[in-house]
């Protein structure tokens, strides 16, 4: 199979096109920025970062030539965004086959900003022939954009990861933009720590809000209990989903976070935001806590039995959530796109 993969520089892509990458696969990966990731044979950058007409038509222009050059068998497309709009519509002029995967903000947050956006999203969905989701409720709001039988609920897929010897730590590795609210995770832990000093808080990755946390971890005078790692190789972050017994992601919008599947995996409790799809994998009080208004969700997270946590998540993740089974799914969707079943 010849295919394009269409991504963003992000540690999701990555782990895809290196679990994808197989003797009966070519992936080619087109990015708007250049990206060092295994298991593609090259990867093309084109952006339409630009506001300039002129440079967005430049851009499409190289985007044509480079799609009719490599003619790829099928496209596969992660994430609804600008270039995915512009991936999808030369698609449809060469008849290509496009597989979309929404991430959960691109079909749930974006389209209701503006029309432009929406009009983006609406066009994108319509030109894939099949669109992949990871939770239900991505799925019912992409049916609200474009009626259609064409959504498969799929994940993406892990690794589960082996628990450790497990610490007095809360891990958090989400991004550090305002969608993932870190300021609210450390605002948690301030209040947290005053009555369990023993605990340490650990704040992997990075974003344009990086140092603004940092001078809030300072301002609270937490800096001893607090540590920011930056951003993690897969290795250490496995070792720290390994050892940390408590978890937290709360972004404002999701789909199912890969990263709370994989510390689910590793043994943690999961502390995620009330989002519809929270509800899909955590009962509350029982196998993770769920934020709730006037709650800090540290405190009754300790109050949880680790080991039966650990019994239902580790449950859970392997039957629905492995990455074996999730690649074998989404290879089954490019062959039928290919023989245009």
């Amino acid at each position: 199979m010849k295919i394009l993969q269409v991504g963003s520089n992000s540690v999701h892509v990555s782990s895809y096109l290196a679990a994808m990458s197989t003797d009966d696969a070519s992936n080619y990966l087109l990015t708007e920025e250049i990206c060092s990731f295994p298991g593609v044979i090259s990867n093309e950058v084109i952006s339409f970062r630009s506001l300039n007409p002129l440079n967005l038509l430049k851009s499409y222009r190289l985007l044509k030539n480079y799609m009719e050059k490599l003619n790829p068998e099928v496209i596969h497309i992660h994430q609804v965004n600008r270039l995915a709009y512009f991936v999808s519509k030369v698609a449809h002029s060469l008849s290509i086959p496009v597989i979309t995967t929404a991430w959960g903000s691109d079909v749930l947050l974006i389209p209701q900003k503006n029309a432009f956006f929406h009009f983006l999203v609406k066009q994108t969905l319509k030109r894939s022939h099949v669109v992949t989701a990871d939770s239900q409720d991505m799925i019912e709001a992409m049916n609200v954009i474009v009626p259609s039988d064409k959504y498969v609920l799929l994940q993406y897929g892990i690794d589960p990861i082996q628990p450790a010897d497990k610490q007095t730590i809360v891990f958090s590795n989400r991004l550090h933009k305002k969608l993932y609210r870190i300021d609210q995770v450390i605002n948690y832990f301030s209040a947290f720590v005053q009555q369990h000093p023993e605990w340490k808080l650990v704040i992997g990755g990075t974003g344009d809000e990086t140092e603004g946390l940092m001078n809030q971890v300072k301002h609270l005078n937490l800096e001893d209990k607090v540590e920011f790692v930056g951003w993690l190789q897969k290795a250490e972050n496995v070792a720290w989903y390994g050892k940390s017994t408590i978890y937290i992601s709360i972004p404002e919008s999701d789909g199912t976070s890969v990263s709370v599947l994989e510390a689910m995996s590793a043994g943690c409790i999961p502390i995620v935001s009330d989002l519809p799809v929270s509800k899909e994998w955590i009962t509350n009080g029982v196998n993770g806590i769920i934020e709730r208004d006037g709650e800090n969700p540290l405190v009754k997270a300790i109050e949880l039995d680790l080991e039966k946590c650990a019994e239902i998540n580790q449950r859970n993740v392997q039957e629905r959530a492995t990455r074996t089974a999730s690649l074998k799914r989404f290879k089954e969707i490019y062959l039928t796109l290919i023989n245009g079943k």
